[in-house]
């Protein structure tokens, strides 16, 4: 009859899409499964980065990721970011976001600069990554007033800090990134008298 053969045929019909359907399903789950379970290598950051930092192979290393669980803002593995120098701060074990670094010509333009504090002249809460000033105290000549400390660096970041102990007394060993032209002020104001560290907050 033709009407149980129409019918025959729209029940044929649905039953395909249905298969179609879980089919299409299965297939989609798997391949979520899949993308979700791809892991790729990126860089992250070993140390405290800090800006005007310049990256070394000893501040990195590479770490699996699953893709799915992050963006394309950061460097892959692929890329080879030493050399490069550090725009915005990067926290320890952090990975290194593309827009944290920089290897144009105009933003290499600062220097690491080794200072040594005495302990006395250095915040005990101070850590790396903390934002700082630093003032000059001169030394005065006995029986002269003493001068008013003196800005020497304002706001910039701790790059890294070493304390340790001496049969002298205490001292501290604190790298900073500063510019290129400053290199020469803060190695004069290391021979007038103490080098103060203020930790900046907020």
């Amino acid at each position: 009859m033709p009407f149980m053969s129409t019918k025959k045929s729209k029940i044929q019909t649905r039953v395909l899409i249905a298969a179609t359907l879980l089919v299409a399903s299965i297939l989609s789950s798997v391949l979520i499964s899949m993308l979700s379970n791809q892991r790729q290598s990126f860089w992250i950051a070993n140390r405290e980065l800090t800006p005007g930092q310049q990256i070394a192979a000893t501040d990195i290393s590479k770490v699996q990721v699953n893709i799915s669980a992050i963006s394309n803002n950061y460097v892959p593995a692929e890329v080879n970011p030493i050399g490069s120098i550090v725009i915005n701060r990067i926290q320890r074990t952090s990975l290194i976001a593309t827009q944290s670094i920089s290897s144009q010509n105009e933003a290499i333009n600062s220097a690491e600069v080794s200072l040594t504090i005495r302990a006395i002249d250095l915040p005990a809460s101070v850590s790396a990554g903390d934002r700082i000033s630093i003032y000059l105290l001169e030394d005065a000549e006995a029986g002269a007033f003493p001068s008013e400390p003196e800005l020497v660096l304002s706001d910039i970041y701790l790059g890294s800090i070493e304390r340790k102990n001496s049969n002298f007394g205490s001292e501290a060993a604190i790298t900073i990134a500063i510019g290129r032209e400053e290199i020469s002020d803060v190695l004069r104001s290391t021979t007038y008298g103490r080098l103060v560290v203020v930790k900046l907050n907020g």
